[in-house]
């Protein structure tokens, strides 16, 4: 069996005590609110997906500034 992980990224961005979210649909049709997320792609870094999935789902441009954690 070939080992295929699924790597997710996730932006918590913050400017005057205001955290940036998105408003989404749950897979059982539920709004619900989130960070910008979502997956690696291939041949991609952790800071290009943070920064393209920021970009995809809010049209907001950043420049990361610290790493809040690795978890597996």
């Amino acid at each position: 069996m070939i080992w295929t992980p699924h790597t997710t990224v996730a932006a918590v961005i913050e400017n005057a005590g205001r955290f940036l979210m998105i408003e989404e649909m749950s897979s059982s049709g539920e709004a619900v609110i989130n960070q910008p997320a979502g997956h690696l792609e291939e041949a991609e870094t952790l800071l290009d997906a943070v920064i393209r999935e920021t970009r995809e789902e809010t049209a907001w441009g950043f420049t990361p500034m610290s790493l809040i954690g690795i978890y597996r």
